[in-house]
């Protein structure tokens, strides 16, 4: 046996669990899909573009709908990258098969909501179709579902958490749309977590995956330093307990507890911060690259998937990171809130507006646990008839006015299906995708609406999903939640989920969890237009196996000596990978230094008949910015059918 056979073997690559369940077909991924319920049948008739199966850079996608479509699949990927090379330029002439009053090109928060809003006012006989590349709607809100020891286990494939409405503005983010979705959905304001028990009660386990990232004091935290092993509760410690210098130490503890102030005296301070990016703004406060490394990963995972240097401090200002406020005055805390995470992240808010949008297309009894884990009737989606109809693995090739468009009376959509070319003709189109699309596909765009996009910068997300056995490691070690500066990945947690029906089972350390590895590919230093391009190459080229050997490999490293072991332990690996994930606005993006129109404000305004819904137009993509760009556009686009 080989020396690097001899090692997966001891990592459990050679197991018969992950990709190696999907193994060369799609018979036995359409078996698996049918064994939790799902619309098999109209998915396997796409099998052969959009399954995991027999795709060695896809791997496993666990059970589900969602197994076919997790992260950005190789089908999608390579339909994307045909349109950037030119594959769309010229088209053969193609009949135009229907007219709709509007049609909405995407299906994630932005054209969910698009279609929930124009659905509202809609006039009888009118119609609103949904065109979405993906084999599940949900833009990056979806989910990843395994079956461990008897236990069904739900996470996140992208966007997770969100804050729970009040109907108030929250740093920048307008609050009171999504508040109204809220109570127009039926979504908890409340929920009760999972019981503790067997030696988990001992720990204060975060409900969420972002807290422990940034505000550490109230878990309990490791940090792992390669060969000087584990350090527990750093902060608490002021630093001192690392094997940092003295005065990264005390630096450390200055950002930690917000001491620092640039801000007072500083006259219309979000145009100040916009004139500079986070790194130079740490600078000015006299932190250096201890601080700067220390804080990357999470300002890369928590928003703009690239480092530092490369994204405006007034966008991190949305995210109310040190340095970007006042510190608060002492005693009194900052601006508090509270947040939500479902088991699978925000996908459960989407499911919800897509039940509620297209009746039929979530069957079962009103429940927290249908809404997160029943499965879609996939034929609802798109029944003749029907005000709002929503077509998957649908690519939007080409959208253009038909005519000039300054005087045209309405919009040409071609997208492929099946292989196929088909054509739409709309009234007015609501172009919910990512710009790095949308100015590809819009083909008669403006000159200012084509430079706007040109200013905009990209960050990629490595999202994986391991679900193991027992977390009885992290007992062993006293902690809850991880953080190491070396090798793959940099955070994960233990967490705690919310009850999703009676009679759920306590979580111990002896129970099978799923932890998600938020992993940014951070290149500080090089230009901010190329950071997101170099970090995309690395997550596009490395095969899945790859991937999973180094999970395996960061796991083993880190917890080993602690009981854990690789090849009994881990139960399933699923990456998501997320070409685009995040927005990076640069300095200057936000609100221009001149006087004139930023690009943001630009790409705000409707070209002819086409309008722009994306959270990324608000400098910070989430799904509460995606819902408020959906309405603007939406009270733009009412108008015109």
């Amino acid at each position: 046996m080989s020396g690097k056979k001899r090692g997966d073997d001891l990592l459990g690559m050679t197991c018969p669990i992950s990709r190696r369940d999907f193994v060369n077909g799609a018979l036995v991924g359409v078996g698996a899909a049918l064994a939790v319920g799902s619309g098999a049948p109209l998915q396997a008739a796409n099998a052969g573009a959009f399954s995991p199966s027999g795709s060695a850079w896809n791997g496993f996608g666990g059970l589900g709908d969602y197994a076919w479509a997790n992260g950005n699949t190789e089908a999608v990927m390579n339909a994307a990258h045909a349109m950037r090379d030119g594959a769309y330029d010229e088209l053969p002439t193609v009949s135009i098969e229907e007219e709709v009053d509007a049609v909405v090109v995407g299906g994630g928060f932005s054209g969910l909501t698009s279609a929930y809003e124009l659905k509202r006012t809609l006039k009888p006989g009118q119609s609103v179709l949904i065109l979405e590349n993906h084999a599940m709607p949900g833009g990056e809100a979806k989910e990843n579902m395994f079956e461990v020891d008897g236990h069904r286990l739900v996470a996140p494939q992208g966007s997770n958490g969100s804050i729970l409405p009040s109907g108030r503005d929250w740093k920048g983010t307008r609050v009171e749309i999504a508040a109204r979705y809220w109570d127009d959905l039926g979504l908890p304001e409340s929920y009760d977590l999972e019981p503790l028990a067997g030696g988990a009660e001992r720990y204060n386990l975060p409900h969420d995956h972002f807290g422990p990232m940034l505000d550490e004091k109230p878990y309990s935290v490791g940090y792992f330093f390669g060969e000087k092993g584990w350090v527990k509760n750093p902060a608490a410690a002021k630093f001192a307990n690392t094997p940092w210098s003295a005065d990264d130490q005390v630096q450390m503890d200055d950002f930690f507890n917000g001491r620092r102030d640039v801000l007072t005296g500083v006259k219309d301070v979000d145009r100040w911060l916009d004139s500079m990016t986070y790194a130079q703004l740490l600078r000015k406060a006299g932190y250096g690259e201890v601080v700067e490394r220390w804080v990357t990963p999470a300002f890369a995972c928590g928003q703009f998937g690239v480092a530092a240097d490369a994204v405006s401090a007034a966008a991190v200002s949305l995210l109310g990171f040190p340095l970007t406020e006042p510190p608060a005055p002492a005693g009194q805390s900052g601006d508090e809130v509270k947040d939500i995470s479902f088991p699978g992240g925000n996908a459960a808010i989407l499911r919800a507006m897509l039940r509620k949008t297209i009746p039929g297309s979530l069957p079962g009894p009103e429940s927290l646990d249908t809404i997160v884990t029943g499965n879609l009737d996939f034929a609802a989606l798109d029944r003749p008839g029907q005000s709002v109809r929503l077509k998957l693995n649908s690519t939007v090739v080409r959208v253009e006015h038909d005519g000039d468009p300054r005087t045209a009376g309405s919009v040409l959509i071609t997208y492929v299906n099946g292989g196929k070319l088909h054509r739409v003709r709309a009234k007015t189109v609501i172009m919910a995708i990512g710009g790095w699309v949308c100015r590809r596909v819009v083909r008669d765009l403006g000159e200012a609406h084509a430079n706007a996009y040109a200013r905009m910068n990209y960050g990629p997300e490595l999202t994986v999903n391991v679900a193991i056995r027992n977390w009885r490691f992290f007992d062993k070690l006293g902690i809850s939640a991880a953080r190491w500066f070396e090798g793959l990945g940099w955070h994960v947690v233990v967490r705690r989920n919310m009850v999703l029906h009676s009679g759920q089972a306590a979580l111990t350390p002896d129970s099978p969890i799923v932890l998600t590895f938020y992993i940014p590919f951070l290149y500080p230093g090089q230009a901010p237009e190329i950071q997101g391009s170099l970090a995309r190459q690395r997550i596009l080229s490395t095969p899945y196996a790859d991937f999973e050997r180094q999970i395996r490999e960061q796991m083993t490293a880190m917890f080993g000596a602690y009981g854990f072991d690789a090849r009994r332990d881990i139960a399933g690996v699923i990456l998501n990978r997320w070409g685009h994930c995040f927005s990076a606005p640069p300095p200057g993006f936000l609100y221009s230094q001149d006087g004139s129109d930023s690009p943001r404000d630009i790409l705000r305004k409707p070209f002819g008949r086409i309008h722009f819904a994306h959270s990324e137009l608000s400098g910070r993509m989430n799904m509460m910015n995606a819902m408020n760009e959906a309405n603007r556009a939406v009270r733009e686009a009412r108008a015109m059918i």
